[in-house]
């Protein structure tokens, strides 16, 4: 009888906690995201299409990593399993994203601005609905 109380006073707080390691562990790739995605913007701003390429296949690799990492953290409330979700998702149309600015980074080296700039309007396009999806994903975890 006191095992069983002492178990079920426990599993709310282990529940709590594995919900807080997936939200440290979504804030730090979420973070290295961040910077990949920033150092593509200043290489684009710069117009360094070599430098765009190479940050962009970067941002790719992290994606696919994160999304990776994220998959193998456990979640145990209703809650986090949907942030899970939604982070999940996220990250995979991050993944998108870099490919489609490296694609634009060739494309430009390649003197081909047509192409260069359908890619780069498409990669805008996912990365905003890969924003909104790890927006939704942290504000599930709050």
């Amino acid at each position: 009888m006191g095992v069983t109380l002492a178990l079920a006073l426990l599993v709310p707080g282990l529940a709590r906690a594995s919900d807080a390691s997936f939200r440290v562990a979504l804030a730090t790739w979420s973070h290295r995201i961040g910077v990949d995605a920033r150092g593509i913007g200043l290489s684009a701003v710069h117009r360094h299409p070599r430098r765009l390429t190479a940050r962009a296949l970067r941002f790719r690799a992290d994606a696919l990593r994160a999304r990776r990492a994220l998959a193998r953290v456990p979640v145990s409330s209703p809650r986090g399993r949907r942030a899970k979700l939604l982070a999940l998702a996220a990250f995979r149309q991050y993944g998108v994203v870099g490919l489609l600015w490296a694609r634009a980074g060739r494309a430009r080296v390649a003197h081909h601005q047509v192409t260069a700039t359908e890619e780069a309007r498409l990669a805008a396009a996912h990365s905003k609905r890969g924003n909104v999806l790890l927006v939704t994903a942290g504000k599930l975890l709050r």
